[in-house]
């Protein structure tokens, strides 16, 4: 969820098997199939590849485009037509090792189920409470977004509308995922078809406006290097596509593929992006509201129109992805213990984790509606982090421990591209605030007494 990260843009994101399973075995079986004491109802496999194809690109596509062009001009000069296709290949290396992992894995729960798989319940715990914390955290946070956003329409002194707003935002999105996983998903397609047009138009109208001399008028400011770590937090978000693999029909051979596709799709849908609002508008780098006023430079005001739809479309979009995935980290947690297995039950009609979905909704509204998330934001910046992390030495972990073991994708070259990919984990963890650090730190001690609640039963 590309809105959540880096402080440069806007607060705009189950099971271990243990056991080689056929492919048809891994490709129908739901976690509460491998689980003791499963239940008599279970989530159902509705989501196709168009589905998961709209859910990954929704989960990156944020808020954040609308804003970062502006902001790589500033930073990098001319230099900033070459962010976008750097980070394309650093996040390649990352979402490499999610491939790989969806590959060997069909239930519900994403990085949790990799971590847990690979180094044991106490680390998965770590890795999805904290997924579960932060989509709360960034469900709060862009819903407030969205209501903020409605505000510049709104006559002044009417906070209390954008209150009811965000609300009935909260509230309707989870109703639509109560319904089942399939409402949930068309609601995301047409959040994703809607700002996708909005964007392509941009960039389908602005190709005939560009001016050569406006990409090279700018100069080389020195930093780079920040222009690419901002970038980078704008590919944030693929990372949850495959929290909801327990519901997908083909999970081990679409989550490979969609995750290519995802990231393939986005880099050049940004390095176009970024080319059309660089060679249209020469007051890119000075601007607060980039592409709006790019489109509104060669479109006049109905460019303007556009770019606001679609942004709006893009921050709705992004609450009905965390709509989506936050209450099956949730479920996913419960399935094995670390809360009651209240929160895991399944719907004997519509095949959804009600509860888990309840409680989510009930926690961002109390957040959202209070504003008690914005003390909480700082704690999600690192939590993409330390999902990437635990994924890509799983990779490793699994290949030692299981080498034999059927996967419906496996990384050529050996351990390099893992390697790779922790690297530029690390390297990110550099360039995070003390204050960020400080705040996961907080989140993670927060957690502690849920495990041991757990270990006493």
């Amino acid at each position: 969820m590309a809105f959540l990260y880096s402080r440069h843009v806007p607060v705009s994101v189950t099971l271990n098997l243990y056991k080689i399973m056929d492919n048809h075995q891994a490709e129908t079986m739901n976690p509460q199939e491998r689980h003791p004491g499963a239940q008599s109802h279970r989530l159902t496999r509705s989501l196709n590849f168009f589905d998961v194809m709209c859910l990954g690109i929704n989960s990156v596509v944020g808020a954040g485009i609308f804003l970062l062009p502006g902001q790589l001009c500033a930073l990098a000069g001319d230099a900033a037509l070459w962010v976008f296709p750097l980070c394309g290949i650093l996040c390649f290396a990352i979402a490499l090792c999610f491939a790989e992992m969806g590959g060997m894995h069909s239930g519900t729960g994403g990085a949790y189920l990799y971590a847990k798989d690979a180094f044991g319940p106490f680390t998965g715990f770590l890795v999805g409470w904290m997924m579960w914390l932060s989509s709360i955290i960034g469900w709060a946070s862009v819903a407030g977004g969205f209501g903020l956003y409605l505000a510049y329409f709104l006559p002044a002194g009417n906070a209390w509308v954008c209150k009811g707003v965000i609300a009935l935002l909260v509230t309707g999105l989870s109703v639509i995922n109560f319904f089942g996983v399939k409402p949930g998903a068309r609601t995301i397609n047409f959040f994703t078809i809607g700002k996708l047009l909005s964007l392509l138009i941009f960039v389908g109208v602005g190709l005939l406006f560009i001016k050569g001399r406006n990409l090279t008028a700018l100069h080389l400011s020195g930093r780079f290097n920040d222009a690419v770590i901002i970038a980078l937090y704008a590919y944030s978000g693929f990372e949850y596509t495959v929290v909801p693999a327990g519901e997908m029909q083909r999970p081990q051979k679409d989550v490979p593929r969609v995750l290519f596709w995802v990231l393939t799709s986005v880099t050049l849908l940004y390095v176009a992006i970024q080319t059309v609002a660089m060679g249209v508008f020469p007051g890119l780098a000075a601007s607060e509201k980039p592409l709006a006023d790019a489109a509104q430079h060669f479109m006049g005001a109905a460019g303007g129109i556009i770019i606001g739809i679609g942004a709006l479309l893009s921050i709705g979009g992004v609450n009905a992805g965390i709509a989506l995935t936050s209450p099956r980290s949730l479920y996913a947690l419960a399935l094995d213990k670390f809360f009651p297995r209240t929160v895991s039950k399944i719907h004997p009609k519509y095949h959804t984790p009600y509860w888990a979905v309840a409680v989510t909704a009930a926690l961002t509204l109390l957040l959202s509606l209070t504003g008690s998330f914005q003390y909480l934001v700082a704690a999600c910046v690192m939590v993409s982090i330390l999902q990437y992390i635990p994924t890509c030495l799983a990779v490793i972990v699994l290949r030692r421990r299981r080498p034999h073991e059927e996967r419906g994708y496996r990384i050529p070259g050996g351990y390099f591209v893992p390697i790779v990919a922790l690297i530029i984990c690390l390297w990110l963890i550099c360039h995070v605030d003390l204050k960020v650090i400080a705040a996961t730190a907080v989140a993670v001690i927060a957690a502690l007494p849920f495990y041991f609640w757990r270990r006493s039963k």
